[in-house]
């Protein structure tokens, strides 16, 4: 009786054992496919936030570029526009003091929302290609060179500006020994080195800036459907300005 009693007791033990065991088991395959399933949601979020953060960076790259170009173009005219006047075919008119007005430049340029710069650096660790973000840090300093070196132009065009202005006024009755006079001044010359300089510097930057946007664009993976949804949506957005603006 004893021994049957004392079988009971370790039968009873080994089943609690048992469930015991197969509980643990449980909880812990329990617990991993939650584990599992969280990193799933996580992964897609990150993916998603990925998409967002790639495609608003490529785009606004895409619009600063587009903007630089636009303005090295006026550049490249301001210059094209001297080195013809200092050629020995040119003869000066009573228009040439106009034109020399019209070429300092006092353009514009266009401001980015910067929250999108910001938002790279917040969540560029989504961004988990390293090369990828060393690409568009490096894209953002070159804009950046590039917008100092064009309000630097632009700040130096207001001065010139002023001085064409004196000129014009002197020798409003005789535009073309006015022109003549602003063209050969030292000031106007130092404007012109500037210029030439300003617009070599950001030609050679937008070149670059292009290549790297490239090159951001393939390496991406950027659902290129959002991409294009949002540069539809940048152009819309820019032509209302540009048509407010009256350009």
């Amino acid at each position: 009786m004893a021994e049957e009693n004392s079988f009971k007791e370790n039968l009873n033990w080994k089943k609690i054992s048992i469930d015991a065991v197969n509980t643990i088991i449980a909880t812990a395959i329990g617990i991993i496919i939650g584990l599992l399933v969280d990193k799933w949601r996580e992964n897609i979020s990150n993916q998603e936030n990925y998409q967002k953060v790639i495609v608003a960076t490529i785009n606004n790259l895409e619009n600063y570029q587009n903007q630089i170009s636009k303005i090295q173009g006026y550049l490249q005219a301001a210059e094209d526009v001297y080195d013809n006047m200092t050629s020995d075919e040119y003869e000066p008119s009573d228009e040439t003091l106009d034109e020399l007005g019209d070429m300092i430049f006092e353009s514009d340029f266009m401001q980015q929302d910067r929250w999108i710069e910001e938002n790279f650096i917040t969540n560029g660790g989504f961004i988990e290609n390293t090369d990828l973000r060393l690409k568009i840090g490096n894209v953002y300093s070159l804009i950046d060179l590039c917008k100092s070196k064009i309000v630097a132009m632009k700040e130096s065009g207001k001065i010139y500006l002023e001085k064409y202005a004196d000129i014009y006024i002197k020798y409003q009755d005789d535009k073309m020994k006015g022109a003549q006079k602003f063209m050969m001044s030292k000031d106007f010359l130092t404007y012109y080195a500037q210029l030439t300089t300003t617009n070599s510097d950001v030609e050679s930057s937008i070149a670059i800036i292009k290549d790297l946007t490239n090159e951001i664009i393939s390496m991406s993976d950027a659902d290129q459907d959002e991409l294009n949804k949002m540069r539809e949506s940048s152009k819309r957005i820019n032509d209302i300005i540009i048509k407010n603006r009256g350009e």
